[in-house]
């Protein structure tokens, strides 16, 4: 024993006689699953001052069992820090002789008596003074206390003495002996673990690769040996000489000598301490030889933590990760700055190579030329999302449905083209209600109780008079007013029977111009385009015309047309003016009605066409949306085809009655009205039936939208759409009922009407 090492009470002597301020450990070993054969102690200065000291307890162990502890003490050497490393190191049976089982602490015992323990650990389950080889040890049955290493081999098909083979020293087993007539005599074991000369046929086992074993699964049973077999079964792999129970066990994850154990003898998998003070366990370092490696790390600090370490950041480590770190095992960020740069991310279009893989926004096509939508030329860019975007060369332009046509479209129906627009939309938004042309930003503000202008005001700026109403303009005998007409800013023409009376722009008073249907009974009046010129048509083809710039009357008489005229309009074509006539065939001809047309009326150059029905009005805008109404007990409505110049009926739903009035807002709206509330709407291909309307003979109807629609009744009422429902907002006189017969209008803020008794009324005064 070293002379820093004593026994337990030699220390308590010496701490009683004043040693105490040298500092020493009060070690206790104990082994609680094997019964050591010695055991090796040491303690050193773990800064490493010094030597270490060491000291081997036998004696100490005598009497000992397994389960039971030692305890001795160990003392700092003069020069050593206060912080002693002891180390507990067992041998199954003699010091430096077999294997090890080591156990090993720091210690800080400054200058007094510090308490430490140690636990060697092995298993010697049969105690019978080997180790099990599972824990490292030599024994290779710890379930029997009669195998282990220095055990007499018997005759038992045992590893006895675990060298790793059986029945040393009987090499005979197996094979004949005796001599005589009995020839299957054969040397086996017997009861009492000798061999002797028995009486029974030998097995024999195919020896494939030569090594001197056989294969247990090929067992012959006969008296003489065949060629190639042997008398055992010991080879677990008949196909490589190299592995046998009589092979040197390797180092080389195989069972080499067939005991079913691998790589025994070299502490495979068991716990050591190797570099940098770091545990590990024993692996293979060739065939030969085992050797401690142990689990050492090396990790790069992650400072944006995106599991990404950087390069020069370097730190070796025992085991997992370091505790309480920033710290990953990987060192390929080219950023540790930027949590979103690092491989293996997705390439992001932010100017950044963010995959580390040297190049920037790589793969997602910056500067491409590309398609935006829109039918506009767009370059791919980066998005502030880091996204890319196909950003238009130039941006597109609104567009938005303007239903009414009157160059303002609605907000909530834009689109966006670098190209042309679709039909129907424009480039001003604003439109408060796109169903009526005189509503829009910057329109004319006029009396009809709406919001023109779309500034949220109604009637706004004085264009109402103080008290708006329906004013009475009616004439003083009882002439029927069938047909009024409108032109210039201001001006009337008002007809009937044998009456025509005008209005003049600018004036109040009504003139009385009847000299131009003497002798006519006159239904129908329109203005011409451009000087106003007023065209009148009546009963046996009386037509005239008379213009108001030269206050000249002309063409007035009947013509030789066949036709009871009962409704009139005039349209451009080119530069000229084309008027068409409609009414009742006069000639008692099978068919009922008759249209007919003039350029620049009012020549006599008419170009005459028989209709199947009678028909009562007539209007349009040109050649491609003009329509003539009418019918007998039902419902007609002709269009007329600019290509053939001819009239061709239109598909109209069933369930209406004769139609008296019609009136084409645009080229994609007109309305027909005629008895018992029929009405029909046409969108731009088809007509449909309106439902919900006033419920009494309609006479005439004038519109500016799909929400602005007026009609006249033959009780005598007018009556208002606003989109979702009707009301009456004039009446002739509630009490004698008279019929209303026409109404003209230039806007939504002035309205005429007129009917019979000479009954002539304008909206607002």
């Amino acid at each position: 024993m070293s002379s820093r090492f004593v026994l337990l009470v030699g220390l308590v002597a010496c701490l009683s006689v004043g040693c105490r301020d040298q500092g020493a450990v009060k070690l206790t070993i104990s082994f609680p699953n094997f019964k050591p054969g010695c055991i090796r102690v040491s303690v050193k200065d773990a800064q490493g001052t010094g030597e270490e000291r060491s000291t081997e307890l036998r004696e100490q162990l005598t009497g000992k069992k397994r389960g039971e502890k030692v305890t001795v003490a160990a003392f700092r050497e003069e020069g050593w820090g206060s912080t002693l490393t002891v180390t507990a190191t067992a041998f199954e049976q003699q010091c430096s002789q077999g294997p090890e089982f080591t156990a090993s602490d720091s210690v800080d015992v400054g200058r007094g008596v510090s308490s430490a323990a140690l636990t060697l650990v092995a298993d010697d389950a049969d105690d019978d003074g080997y180790v099990s080889k599972a824990s490292g040890g030599t024994d290779c049955n710890d379930d029997e206390a009669t195998v282990h290493p220095g055990q007499k081999e018997l005759c038992n098909t045992r590893d006895d003495n675990c060298d790793g083979k059986a029945n040393e020293g009987f090499e005979q087993l197996g094979q004949q002996c005796g001599t005589g007539s009995i020839t299957c005599q054969t040397w086996a074991c017997n009861t009492e673990g000798a061999m002797s000369c028995q009486e029974l046929t030998p097995e024999w086992y195919r020896d494939q690769d030569g090594d001197g074993e056989g294969d247990p699964k090929t067992g012959v049973s006969q008296c003489a040996q065949p060629a190639g077999y042997v008398n055992n079964k010991l080879d677990c792999d008949d196909d490589n000489e190299e592995r046998y129970s009589a092979a040197a066990e390797q180092c080389n994850g195989v069972n080499d000598n067939c005991d079913d154990e691998v790589d025994e003898g070299f502490k495979i998998g068991t716990a050591c301490t190797g570099d940098l003070g770091c545990g590990g366990t024993f692996e293979c370092a060739t065939t030969a030889k085992s050797e401690c490696r142990v689990v050492t790390s090396t990790w790069y600090l992650d400072l944006d933590q995106d599991g990404h370490g950087a390069k020069d950041t370097e730190l070796k480590y025992c085991g997992t990760m370091p505790p309480g770190s920033n710290y990953v095992d990987s060192s390929d960020d080219c950023d540790d700055t930027n949590k979103n740069v690092h491989p293996g991310v997705a390439e992001l279009c932010d100017t950044l190579d963010n995959n580390c893989d040297g190049q920037k926004d790589e793969g997602l096509g910056v500067g491409e030329t590309c398609d935006p939508g829109f039918g506009c030329e767009g370059i791919r860019e980066c998005a502030a999302d880091g996204s890319t975007q196909c950003t238009p060369k130039t941006l597109p332009t609104k567009y938005y449905a303007d239903n009414d046509l009157d160059q303002y479209g609605r907000d909530d129906s834009v689109i966006q083209t670098c190209g042309t627009p679709t039909a129907g939309y424009v480039a001003q938004g604003g439109d408060c209600d796109d169903d009526n042309r005189f509503t829009h930003p910057n329109a004319a503000e006029v009396c009809d109780q709406a919001d023109n202008d779309c500034d949220n005001d109604t009637d706004e700026g004085d264009v109402c008079p103080t008290t708006p109403e329906w004013a009475n303009h009616s004439s003083t005998g009882s002439e029927p007013w069938r047909s009024v007409a409108l032109h210039g800013n201001g001006g009337v023409w008002v007809a009937g029977a044998n009456k025509l009376h005008q209005r003049k722009p600018g004036e109040t008073d009504f003139d009385d111009l009847s000299t131009c249907t003497t002798g006519g009974d006159v239904y129908t009046v329109a203005a011409t385009p451009g000087s106003g010129d007023a065209l009148l048509g009546g009963n046996a083809g009386f037509t005239a015309r008379y213009a108001p710039s030269t206050e000249q009357c002309t063409n007035n008489g009947q013509q030789e047309v066949n036709t009871h005229i009962r409704g009139v309009t005039a349209i451009p074509v080119g530069s000229d003016i084309e008027a068409h006539f409609v009414g009742l065939n006069s000639d008692g001809g099978a068919d009922k009605g008759r249209a007919f047309r003039v350029l620049t009326p009012q020549g006599t150059n008419y170009d005459n066409q028989s209709l199947s029905e009678a028909v009562y009005d007539v209007h349009g805008l040109s050649q491609d949306a003009l329509f003539a109404v009418g019918g007998a007990n039902s419902s007609r409505i002709y269009r007329f085809n600019s290509s053939s110049g001819n009239w061709g009926t239109e598909s109209v739903p069933s369930g209406g009655l004769s139609l008296l009035g019609v009136w084409v807002v645009n080229p994609k709206l007109a309305y027909a009205v005629g008895n018992n509330g029929t009405m029909y709407s046409w969108d731009g291909s088809t007509w449909s039936k309106v439902s919900n309307t006033p419920a009494e003979n309609l006479s005439s109807v004038v519109a500016f939208g799909s929400h602005s629609i007026y009609v006249t009744t033959l009780l005598g009422k007018v009556y208002h759409y606003n989109g979702s429902a009707w009301t009456k907002v004039f009446e002739v006189d509630p009490a004698a009922p008279s019929p209303l017969r026409d109404i003209a209008a230039n806007h939504p803020g002035d309205i005429w009407v007129v009917g019979d008794k000479g009954k002539r009324y304008h909206w607002p005064q």
